[in-house]
């Protein structure tokens, strides 16, 4: 039996500005908040947003000290990215060989450290200071520690922005696009990259979905939502992926007890990523559950309606 669309009045939909939503999971069962879907564009998202990273970040610590310090399997993790990103690195150099790249959400700047070997001008926006001093310290990489938002970065100053696993993130997708579209130059290369939803582990999980139980994700697209996003925020859409990822033994554990919210499966997965052998056991796996879309800006913006 379908749910009934219902109006809760403070439901409304950062893409089409509907209010017309359907529940998906009251909060507390897929993950702390409540998870609705918009009823005419799709997108879903949670409501009201009660985590959000950035407060969480600076509610731990100011400035440098904001955020946490790097678990063995976010450093593992950073290290896998570069093959799995091959392709779109390339993408990058091939559009503006020598250019401005700028990573919004950039972590220890692992993509960035590529780029920069590639002869590109790198800069690196990272709220979380353990992750930016790794990558200052690590590869000498111009990486700040604010968002997109705070920087005084000028219009017109990149040729390409990388906007990785962080527009799920965001308290406004739209905004946030918006300030990207404002800092690249005109045929600027934007790569942007998020879990999707309309796909078969979706539903074969649902509220289990390594994905949906994360705190920190307050917005999950499928492929038209994305494009629509981005169509709405002034893009044109040129090229989509939907790429695989490079997975060892502690991230499958890791990510197995996160999901089920079994703590010592999160500890034996951390302990994993220190050890050896772990890289031993890493595999190429794609569950067609991510979403990769190149865009450039476009003439003028577009509404969706």
């Amino acid at each position: 039996m379908k749910q009934k669309p219902t109006n809760y009045g403070d439901d409304s939909c950062v893409l089409c500005q509907n209010q017309e939503v359907v529940q998906v999971y009251p909060a507390g069962v897929a993950q702390e908040g409540r998870i609705v879907k918009c009823v005419p564009c799709g997108l879903m998202f949670v409501s009201p947003q009660c985590r959000v990273e950035l407060q969480d970040y600076r509610e731990h610590g100011a400035d440098e000290n904001a955020g946490w310090e790097l678990s063995p399997s976010s450093i593992e993790r950073q290290l896998n990215q570069v093959s799995d990103y091959k392709e779109a690195l390339a993408k990058c150099v091939e559009a503006a060989p020598g250019g401005r790249v700028l990573e919004v959400g950039c972590c220890t700047g692992t993509l960035l450290n590529e780029l920069q070997n590639c002869g590109m001008s790198c800069v690196g926006l990272e709220p979380n200071g353990f992750a930016a001093r790794y990558g200052r310290a690590k590869y000498g990489l111009d990486i700040r520690t604010e968002t997109l938002e705070e920087s005084s970065l000028e219009e017109a100053s990149f040729d390409v922005v990388l906007f990785l696993h962080v527009i799920e993130h965001v308290t406004d997708p739209k905004v946030t696009l918006q300030a990207i579209r404002r800092i690249l130059k005109p045929g600027g290369l934007l790569v942007v990259e998020t879990p999707r939803y309309d796909t078969v582990t979706f539903k074969a999980f649902g509220k289990h979905e390594r994905n949906i139980v994360d705190n920190w994700h307050l917005y999950f697209f499928s492929r038209d939502s994305l494009k629509q996003m981005l169509v709405a925020s002034g893009f044109n859409v040129v090229g989509d992926l939907v790429p695989g990822r490079t997975v060892t033994f502690s991230r499958l554990v890791g990510g197995l007890g996160k999901a089920l919210r079994w703590r010592f499966l999160e500890a034996i997965g951390q302990w994993l990523a220190k050890s050896k052998v772990n890289s031993f056991l890493s595999f190429r796996l794609n569950l067609r559950d991510i979403y990769r879309v190149y865009a450039v800006p476009g003439e003028d913006v577009q509404d969706v309606e």
